[in-house]
């Protein structure tokens, strides 16, 4: 699948706080720069004392497919109706969801420290990302062709097929040393793909998790100093 399945860029606006909000202000903003990423960060601070969980259910999860832009206002429209109708079926694929985030999640983790993800894991991404292609066609897009879905496909795991596309990209064709994990001040965790000239990117953001260690050196150097 080609990039058009990423995490949106977010144009430079003049507060760098809106930057990469995405469509909805209640949903995490998307500092992942690779939409697998940014579904991995649906949990904010995992690695803090206490993590915020932003998809609770079925219509959670299409919410974020339109906050991210892979899936339109009429798709939602859909998926939502039909999930109405079938309640066990969107529950299922939610259940479905999670595993896949779980997967996701523990693979780059992994990616990011240098180790070897595990085999099942893996074979999560790979098993959701097969099903996706049975639903792909070749379509024209721009001035080419390239893989994509039927904007009428109602099929209830759709926000599922960007993702686990964007996870096989990750995986296969980008730089894998360039997939970090935020450290922030030891409670961020989220994972973010540097695509810094150099590669020096260490932080989520540098205006949230990096100003905020910033800001707590800068302190505890103060304090040092009144004591001596």
């Amino acid at each position: 699948m080609s990039r058009r399945y990423q995490s949106i860029r977010g144009s430079m606006a003049n507060n760098i706080q809106t930057r990469k909000r995405g469509a909805d202000p209640t949903l995490p903003r998307l500092l992942g720069d690779r939409l697998c990423l940014d579904f991995a960060n649906t949990i904010e601070g995992p690695i803090s004392a206490r993590p915020e969980e932003f998809l609770w259910s079925y219509p959670d999860l299409v919410r974020w497919g339109h906050h991210t832009g892979i899936l339109s206002e009429s798709v939602v429209e859909r998926l939502m109706l039909r999930s109405a109708r079938e309640p066990n079926e969107a529950a299922a694929v939610f259940d479905r969801a999670l595993a896949l985030r779980g997967s996701i999640t523990r693979i780059f983790r992994a990616v990011a420290a240098g180790a070897a993800p595990q085999a099942a894991d893996l074979e999560v991404v790979q098993a959701q990302y097969l099903l996706a292609l049975a639903h792909a066609q070749l379509m024209p897009i721009d001035n080419h062709f390239d893989w994509d879905w039927e904007a009428s496909d109602q099929a209830l795991d759709r926000p599922l097929w960007a993702v686990a596309c964007s996870a096989v990209e990750v995986l296969t064709t980008d730089d894998l040393a360039r997939v970090k994990e935020c450290p922030g001040a030891g409670d961020c965790g989220w994972l973010f793909y540097d695509t810094s000239k150099n590669g020096s990117r260490r932080w989520c953001s540098m205006e949230g998790c990096g100003s905020r260690l910033k800001m707590r050196r800068q302190y505890a150097k103060r304090k040092v100093a009144e004591t001596g």
